[in-house]
């Protein structure tokens, strides 16, 4: 990009209010040189995640910082229920931020998958009141702003590529702990849906087809994700089903827990190589709603478990804990209007400065 380019783009982002003029830097040649930033207050979203434990919903700037927050740890909520609370927080975390409604860009849903089928064997019949549920058209008649929805790990990808290693890291694969287990594509900067919108499926590939015998296949996510890690828990006496009290026991009596962290890093493994073998990421990033502690004691097993193998790879992938981690399927559908609505106009600006 020359010169023109910039100097065209940066006085079209500042005229738009994205961006503002913080300053002047001096010692080169010629004139002063301007320093921009973000304008934080250029833009508002919210960002909402539905999960099978628990309701979410954040307000940010256009600078990714968190005006409003809140939450909710719930098992299974169904459709009524938990709209009704997403309306009331949605409310308040407006008023009390004191933005008019045409302050704010529009709303992203950041919701797992199919939400609804019995992908998960512990999935309560009830439940299956979410399958096929309209959750974007209910969320926009009440919002009356746009509403973007996209698959929670999906969502947190998009969040970590934009205020996360993302900035550094332009290509990555993200393995995405929530209840289940999900997966998000990022190369060169962009996120890559595929074509049906369902890449970075991770948790569905299968590890056992058990259909001869007319049992359900085992696939990843029956091994790997904060359902099962619960479970495993509840077999050995300890009644965990949140993040808090997760990390509580972990702090306490880690060793059940990395007894289960080791297995997962080597499930996890055939499927992370082919991820490393045919899309090259720079990084594979992991995060979402495992605690910190945990996710650290992941990457360290699944460090060693690509040890011994690392020189029949034609690379051997970095592994890091990702910035955008606790509300990172949130945060990441609250970004998403930007990038619908604000970012795309870069596009437009490079033609136009041609």
């Amino acid at each position: 990009m020359n010169y023109v380019r910039i100097i065209y783009i940066s006085k079209k982002l500042v005229a738009q209010n994205l961006v503002l003029e913080v300053g002047r830097r001096r010692g080169g040649r010629g004139q002063p040189a301007t320093e921009l930033a973000i304008n934080p207050e250029g833009g508002f979203s919210i960002g909402i995640n539905i999960d099978r434990d628990h309701l979410t919903i954040i307000l940010i700037d256009l600078s990714g910082q968190i005006r409003g927050r809140r939450h909710i740890e719930k098992n299974f909520m169904l459709p009524d229920e938990a709209f009704e609370w997403i309306e009331a927080a949605f409310q308040n975390i407006q008023s009390e931020s004191g933005l008019e409604h045409t302050d704010i860009t529009g709303v992203g849903l950041a919701i797992p998958f199919k939400l609804g089928y019995r992908r998960l064997a512990i999935t309560p019949e009830p439940f299956a009141a979410w399958k096929d549920y309209p959750s974007k058209q209910r969320l926009e008649k009440f919002v009356g702003l746009p509403v973007y929805e996209e698959n929670d790990a999906t969502a947190a990808a998009i969040g970590e590529s934009q205020y996360g290693h993302g900035i550094t890291t332009r290509s990555f694969f993200y393995l995405f702990f929530g209840y289940g287990l999900g997966g998000g594509l990022v190369i060169d900067g962009s996120y890559v849906h595929g074509a049906s919108g369902h890449s970075g499926e991770i948790g569905h590939i299968i590890l056992q087809n058990s259909t001869d015998t007319g049992t359900r296949p085992v696939n990843l996510q029956d091994k790997v994700s904060l359902a099962t890690l619960y479970a495993f828990l509840e077999k050995a006496g300890h009644e965990i089903s949140n993040p808090e009290s997760l990390a509580k026991l972990y702090q306490n009596q880690p060793s059940e827990i990395d007894s289960w962290l080791n297995a997962a890093a080597a499930d996890l493994l055939p499927s992370l190589i082919a991820v490393n073998c045919t899309i090259n990421p720079g990084a594979i990033l992991i995060g979402g709603r495992l605690p910190d502690p945990l996710l650290d004691t992941m990457i360290t097993a699944l460090e060693q478990n690509f040890e011994p193998i690392k020189l029949e790879l034609p690379d051997v992938p970095l592994f890091m804990r990702a910035k955008c981690s606790t509300d990172a399927a949130a945060l990441g559908a609250a970004i998403v209007p930007f990038t619908r609505v604000l970012f795309p106009a870069h596009d437009v600006l490079l033609k136009n400065a041609s």
